[in-house]
């Protein structure tokens, strides 16, 4: 089981900056696959349908509850190699 972190390239929407989905999976190619189709998470949906491209930017092996413990933290930018590369 796996959790990661998308990086996308671009903000999704001007006035919400968010650039980045905290996702969980047993199958991560599977997964990033349907992202990639637009299927599975509606930021992900969104993104591909306005022409953003993401990254996969971090995968740690864990379970929801490690999922949902980053998410509460409402902070995925920090966990971003590639956001604090650009520093």
């Amino acid at each position: 089981m796996y959790v990661y972190l998308l990086h996308f390239n671009k903000p999704i929407n001007p006035n919400r900056p968010a650039q980045h989905y905290l996702g969980f999976t047993k199958d991560l190619d599977e997964r990033i696959r349907e992202h990639r189709k637009g299927k599975g998470a509606r930021l992900t949906q969104v993104a591909t349908q306005r022409g953003i491209s993401f990254k996969v930017a971090e995968v740690w092996k864990g379970d929801r509850c490690l999922e949902k413990q980053l998410k509460r933290q409402k902070n995925s930018r920090r966990f971003c190699p590639i956001c604090h590369s650009n520093f």
